[in-house]
């Protein structure tokens, strides 16, 4: 670690444990706080909007990325739209987008912050909606591969790894570590928890192992739920938890036999759930409150599959044939729509494009051969809107 990382986790630690003591009024005591001798990551709960107005529900967008990377947020209220100029490949969760180009040798990842998010607080949540805008750019070598955590974003550029403070968004101030391997790496719960060799293992904000670890090869995805961070690995799930005193565990859940793992696991923002493709065979579901695994059969094979995450347990997939269907706990049918994705579930190029986004009440799924994004109740499966002359190479839910 070099000295000038040393010093910026040093700052971040006195900005964990000051802000910590600033929101304790409006903590949930049901959820044991971080161990501050092994915090030196952001550790507030985000109530602070950072100059973005609060509003009473979630202001809830779509972004839609072309081949070009240019964006254009779709509000869901208004079905108003607004453009975002730049270039590049766009991957993003939740509030943030991120452009991946090349330029001069070096990997660029333009950060864009779609100005709407959600915090969960214990039994409630805090909305906040402020403007869209290109907060910068972050450099480096190698590939890009950025993945956003409860409070800071962590940038992989070969063996580096540039953590971003979202309360801060100051791009001149980050965190660089080096961190060997191509996996993903995940800030959460004031740790870093890392994919790398064989193993997930969970660091100190330093980039240290703390002796938590859990077996993972071929790490594919990762993802943040209710219950904790999931790194998606060849033979199974690792989920790490916080538990009492705020000591973190980390524990494989291993598919059922003869399933196949999944490339992407998909669900809706802050519940226990996620899903994805399992081969040929249909959708796997993953429980992480009973860490445990469910095979939904179907009679098609599937392109795109999303767990709502409600009491139902309910899962919204995209078939061959391309309807669009909602699945039961147990993989019954519950209910399926006209083969609206047809033409882009036929096209091998724009079947890789095809995705699925859920929330409380609908269903987002993005139909690139037609240029649309069609809205869809997963409550009996009807089509309420299309959103058309797009051209949805990416699509996310913001809000």
């Amino acid at each position: 670690m070099t000295p000038t990382t040393s010093r910026r986790a040093g700052a971040l630690l006195a900005l964990s444990l000051s802000t910590a003591l600033a929101l304790t009024a409006c903590a949930d005591h049901s959820v044991p706080a971080a161990d501050p001798t092994s915090t030196a990551l952001p550790s507030n709960d985000g109530v602070d909007g950072g100059g973005a107005a609060e509003v009473a529900s979630p202001a809830s967008a779509l972004v839609i990325a072309d081949d070009d990377g240019a964006l254009t947020l779709l509000d869901l209220e208004t079905d108003e739209r607004e453009e975002l100029d730049g270039d590049g490949v766009a991957t993003g969760t939740g509030r943030f987008l991120h452009r991946t180009r090349e330029s001069g040798g070096e990997t660029v990842v333009e950060v864009v912050d779609s100005g709407r998010w959600t915090v969960p607080h214990g039994d409630h949540s805090h909305s906040f909606r402020g403007e869209a805008r290109v907060v910068g750019t972050i450099q480096g070598e190698g590939p890009a591969l950025a993945t956003v955590g409860d409070q800071a974003t962590a940038i992989r550029l070969g063996g580096e790894v540039v953590l971003l403070d979202h309360e801060t968004l100051d791009l001149d101030d980050v965190t660089r570590l080096d961190l060997p391997g191509t996996g993903p790496v995940i800030p959460f719960a004031a740790h870093l928890i890392s994919a790398a060799g064989s193993t997930v293992d969970v660091l100190d904000a330093a980039g240290e192992p703390i002796g938590v670890s859990a077996p993972c090869t071929q790490p594919r995805d990762a993802d943040i739920t209710r219950v904790g961070a999931v790194i998606a690995c060849a033979e199974g799930a690792v989920l790490v938890t916080r538990e009492i005193g705020g000591q973190l565990a980390a524990e494989s859940i291993p598919y059922p036999a003869g399933s196949q793992p999944p490339a992407q696991l998909v669900g809706r923002a802050d519940r226990p759930d996620l899903a994805g493709i399992a081969g040929d065979h249909g959708a796997l579901l993953l429980d992480t409150r009973a860490r445990s695994w469910t095979l939904l059969a179907t009679d098609a094979p599937l392109v795109a599959a999303a767990a709502i995450g409600d009491d139902d347990s309910r899962t919204v997939v995209v078939a061959a044939d391309g309807t669009a269907r909602v699945l039961g706990h147990d993989g019954v049918e519950i209910s399926r729509t006209e083969p609206l994705l047809a033409a882009s579930a036929s096209d091998p190029a724009a079947r890789d494009r095809i995705a699925v986004l859920v929330d409380a009440r609908h269903a987002y799924v993005a139909d690139p051969a037609s240029g649309a994004v069609h809205e869809i109740d997963h409550r009996d499966g009807a089509v309420t809107r299309t959103f058309s002359d797009l051209e949805p190479r990416y699509v996310q839910l913001v809000g």
